[in-house]
């Protein structure tokens, strides 16, 4: 979810609400990246992966969490 500020600093910078095309990490919402961090973190740590996998990784479930898909 966008918080109120988020939306509003979207809406003024003539930028959509609508989830964005996931080809970069730095065009995430705030929330939407720190759980992307967190996820990467603990794919990497946990999960035994590179940062390059986990972050691939991590971005395909955020993608699908942003779509209601998760």
């Amino acid at each position: 979810m966008i918080f109120a500020l988020e939306r509003l600093r979207l809406l003024r910078a003539g930028k959509s609400l609508d989830p964005p095309t996931l080809t970069d990490i730095d065009d995430l919402p705030m929330d939407w990246r720190i759980d992307f961090e967190e996820r990467a973190a603990i794919l990497e740590y946990d999960g035994g992966l590179s940062r390059d996998e986990a972050e691939a990784n991590a971005l395909i479930e955020i993608r699908h969490r942003m779509e209601g898909t998760a």
